[in-house]
Formats: C-alpha cells, sequence, structure tokens
C-alpha cells in the first residue's frame, strides 16, 4: 500500500473551509483507480492544522490522480499553506483500521540506513505488544518514505484520546520501551503530534 500525507494550515481564517475543500478531495478520489480510502485529522497541537491521509493500491494510481489537476483546482487559488506533502510505502501494518476517534503520527529519521531492518523489527514488536496489552489500541502502520530510506512515519490508530495515553503503562510495554530507547535508532527522538479523526472514507 502507497500512502500520500498532505499537512495543511488553514492560519487565521479557520478550519471550516479546508476541511470541506479535503472531504470533497476525498470524494473525488473515490472516483480514481487504485484509491483505497482517505483520513481527515485535525491537530490537537496546532488547531488549525488539517492532515489528509490518503491510501492508494500503489504509487502510480496516486501520480495519476495527482497529475489529474483535481489538486489545483481544489486548492491553487486557496488561502492555505501546504506544509507537507510526502509519499510512503507501508512495510507493516497491524490492525484493521475503523472508526477510532484518535491517531498519532511519530516522525522518524534514523541516523543510518543500517539502523532500518533492526528498527523496522522493533516497530513491529511494540505494535503486537500494544494490541496485546492496550484495550484500546486499534491499529498501527509504518510507513517508509518512498524516497528517503531512513525516514519512517508511524501511525498508531487508538479508540480514544484517553487509550493513547493509558495504554503505555503495561509492564511488558514499558520493559520494552526502556530496552529499545530512540538513540538506538536515530540521533533526535521522533516528533510525536496528537490528532481527532474528522472524517475516514
Amino acid at each position: 500500500m502507497y500512502v500520500d500525507r498532505m499537512d495543511f494550515s488553514a492560519g487565521l481564517a479557520g478550519t471550516h473551509e479546508l476541511r470541506d475543500k479535503l472531504l470533497e478531495l476525498g470524494r473525488q478520489r473515490k472516483s480514481a483507480g487504485g484509491f483505497l480510502g482517505q483520513t481527515v485529522l485535525r491537530s490537537y497541537a496546532y488547531p488549525n492544522k488539517l492532515t489528509a491521509l490518503g491510501r492508494w493500491e500503489d504509487v502510480q494510481s496516486a501520480w495519476n490522480f495527482g497529475d489529474g489537476g483535481t489538486l489545483t483546482s481544489l486548492f491553487g487559488d486557496a488561502a492555505f499553506d501546504l506544509m507537507r506533502f510526502e509519499g510512503y510505502d507501508t512495510p507493516i501494518e497491524v490492525g484493521e483500521i475503523s472508526n477510532a476517534t484518535f491517531e498519532q503520527f511519530a516522525d522518524w529519521t534514523l541516523s543510518t540506513i543500517g539502523k532500518a531492518q533492526a528498527f523496522e523489527e522493533s516497530r513491529h514488536e511494540l505494535f503486537a505488544l500494544q494490541k496485546a496489552h492496550n484495550p484500546g489500541f486499534v491499529a498501527a502502520r509504518l510507513y517508509r518514505s518512498a524516497g528517503i530510506p531512513t525516514k519512517y512515519l508511524m501511525h498508531t490508530i487508538f479508540t480514544d484520546k484517553d487509550a493513547a495515553r493509558g495504554g503505555g503503562g503495561a509492564p511488558a510495554l514499558r520493559e520494552f520501551i526502556a530496552a529499545h530507547p530512540a538513540p538506538n535508532y536515530a540521533n533526535v527522538s521522533p516528533a510525536i503530534e496528537a490528532y481527532a479523526v474528522i472524517n475516514r472514507s
């Protein structure tokens, strides 16, 4: 599965118009070949930031849609800032995406490409532990940049915000995190950001 991530800032205009445009983007994507679904998220840290996460069968399907002019027609003259537009492959998927209300991103940049295999194996183990020990865990994905092999996005989905906060208390999870600290893989700790789910299609 290929995933594209679009981060927008609505600035002082508020999010209503931006939200409507992202929902329209999801509706138009549904008619595109290879499209699997889209989630629209609102950042808890930056209230005027919305993210659209699109899921595709492959990168070519996403490119074909992107080249069709829809993005320009929806956002070309809008008063929004496109902060990020990135594409990822999906080496690890655990659980099924559902109607959960809370999602969390952790942006990782590994110190060397030689850490990639160990990092991916550790995230797979972490996801399995979360699934086993956190009743509020729904699903998790590890996305790897489609063009930068040391760049990853860890995507975790919980039933709600409280479930995400309480899930790390299980002894097995605490032991795993202590045994696999961030410096094992990266020179800088991951940037973690929490989101509310606005729409899932």
